[in-house]
């Protein structure tokens, strides 16, 4: 017999499926956006302190604005990443969690639907037995 919900565990596998790739992909995407961060903090780290003429300082002051502008984007950006992320694991849990349930509930009915051919079975063997058994009595009586 097979088991009836086999068109469900089959889309739940494909549900699964598709959130480890989402998850795979915005895991991808936070690490993108954290190393475009440490990329503008050494960038920002890497302006030089020392001034000759008051055109440097001024574009200095312009560059360090800029880069902190720059770099405050790309701190939203990593949280948004890291939150999409979080998002992305908690559906793939869920969705791992409904397919477990359904894999759990499949086996199960193989283990039963084993189990009831086994004594079907053995109904039939113990039948085939004792109808053996009456013919050998019939005829030696």
């Amino acid at each position: 017999m097979t088991f009836p919900l086999a068109g469900l565990l089959r889309v739940r596998g494909a549900q699964e499926r598709v959130a480890a790739e989402h998850l795979s992909r915005a895991s991808a995407e936070r690490v993108q956006a954290e190393s475009a961060e440490q990329t503008a903090i050494t960038s920002l780290a890497d302006i030089s302190a020392q001034i000759d003429d008051p055109r440097a300082l001024m574009a200095m002051a312009a560059a360090r604005a800029a880069g902190r502008s720059t770099l405050s984007d790309l701190q939203a950006l990593v949280e948004m990443r890291r939150s999409a992320e979080s998002e992305a694991r908690s559906a793939h849990i869920e969705a791992r969690r409904d397919l477990k349930g359904l894999e759990r509930l499949e086996t199960t009915h193989r283990v039963e639907t084993a189990k009831a051919e086994l004594a079907a079975e053995q109904n039939a063997l113990d039948e085939i037995a004792v109808v053996r058994t009456s013919r050998r009595e019939g005829s030696a009586a």
